[in-house]
């Protein structure tokens, strides 16, 4: 007879992070969406971090055997008073996480939080998650404690988390290279966007979502928090370009308008919109719900995705899914994405975009395009399914 095996999947994210929600909500509906001879002995259970908004949760209530909404999966005050004093002392580490999961019979729980003094003695199987190594590469957008603080956990994790999932081979690659004596078991789990079908059932629903913004029929989209990472400015930079030679392309962004890490940042955005006169080429919606997202995503004649680094981009999955264009800077995890209608473009070159915004102008026309998006679904069903597949080897491998 096969055991069921009880999974837990831990959603710790916030508003301030979108992009570590929809990946915990991905995972959840791929494996929900297996074939039932592929699932029927897996019972899937949720665990919310206590601070997470319902609503960013409750689509997925029917989809799980239970959630579990806990502080748990927090740290509070004192984890981090004995992350700094007491991190080798194993009786000193928070234990509640693992008390849930025992009285809930886990068999594995997933992704673990890098430790800020929450015990990792499991007595289930487990894996941390690491989606990319960014303040590697773009130390000066963070501070010098944070940066510390980034390769103690990490630190600590290479040398005692049994299992690390990697969202991407680039991150792999990464974790090769700076932690060469880790002896932890190392997967690659690249994500994919699991499209919800209320997305597809109105063909006229992005017009509609287009005038509620009142939005002109064609504009490029993009869907990225205003991390200064993510490079809103190259964009501002390009419009300024074709202004001067009389070309106008719209740009509207989504995405919440705030960078903890540089305050200032959505301020010195709104000001050179204001400067250069762009305000009705550069429009920033801020965070809106996910479906007029996706509609507007449909409605776009490109998406843009200028990011100077990532970790897997949910933006390059979302518009695979939908069949659309992307504009993708040439950084390697975009390239490995190898989303198959990418027009790639330097990302510190605003000319290179330029040149790639004025030609879309005029050869693109405002979407849905059924036929694009129906190709894109079938093959989404093949990629998503793939997804959940590799996820559950994973469980097998290190419960087994």
């Amino acid at each position: 007879m096969i055991k069921t095996l009880n999974i837990a999947i831990l959603m710790q994210a916030d508003d301030n992070w979108m992009g570590g929600i929809i990946y915990i909500k991905n995972l959840v509906k791929s494996i929900a969406e297996l074939p039932a001879n592929k699932r029927e002995h897996i019972k899937l259970y949720l665990f919310i971090g206590s601070n997470l908004k319902k609503s960013y949760y409750e689509e997925l209530e029917n989809l799980v055997e239970e959630i579990y909404v806990t502080n748990c999966i927090k740290p509070f005050f004192l984890n981090r008073l004995l992350w700094k004093v007491g991190q080798n002392v194993s009786w000193l580490r928070d234990r509640r996480l693992i008390k849930l999961l025992e009285s809930k019979e886990i068999d594995f729980v997933y992704p673990v939080p890098i430790n800020w003094g929450i015990s990792w003695e499991f007595n289930c199987g487990w894996s941390t998650w690491i989606p990319d190594f960014q303040h590697k590469y773009l130390p000066s957008y963070f501070s010098t404690k944070e940066i510390k603080s980034r390769d103690k956990a990490f630190e600590y994790l290479s040398n005692n988390s049994l299992n690390i999932v990697f969202s991407s081979k680039s991150a792999l690659s990464d974790f090769a290279a700076f932690y060469p004596e880790s002896k932890a078991q190392k997967f690659v789990l690249s994500f994919r966007t699991i499209p919800n079908q209320d997305w597809f059932e109105n063909d006229l629903a992005p017009t509609l979502v287009q005038e509620k913004y009142n939005l002109p029929n064609k504009f490029f989209l993009v869907s990225n928090q205003f991390w200064i990472h993510k490079n809103h400015q190259l964009i501002i930079e390009a419009l300024i370009l074709l202004k001067r030679t009389n070309v106008k392309p719209v740009v509207v962004c989504t995405g919440k308008l705030y960078d903890s890490r540089f305050p200032k940042y959505g301020e010195e955005i709104k000001n050179s919109i204001e400067k250069n006169s762009l305000s009705d080429q550069f429009i920033i919606l801020g965070l809106i719900p996910r479906w007029d997202q996706i509609q507007l995503m449909r409605r776009s004649l490109a998406v843009i995705q200028p990011s100077l680094f990532e970790g897997w981009s949910t933006v390059v999955e979302d518009a695979r899914v939908l069949g659309k264009t992307i504009l993708l800077s040439d950084i390697s995890v975009h390239k490995e994405q190898n989303s198959p209608s990418a027009i790639f473009f330097k990302p510190d070159s605003s000319q290179e975009l330029a040149n790639h915004l004025e030609l879309l102008t005029n050869k693109l026309m405002p979407g849905p395009d059924l036929i694009s998006e129906s190709e894109a679904r079938t093959n989404n069903k093949i990629e998503c399914q793939t997804y959940a597949e590799q996820f559950l080897n994973i469980v097998q491998t290190v419960v087994s």
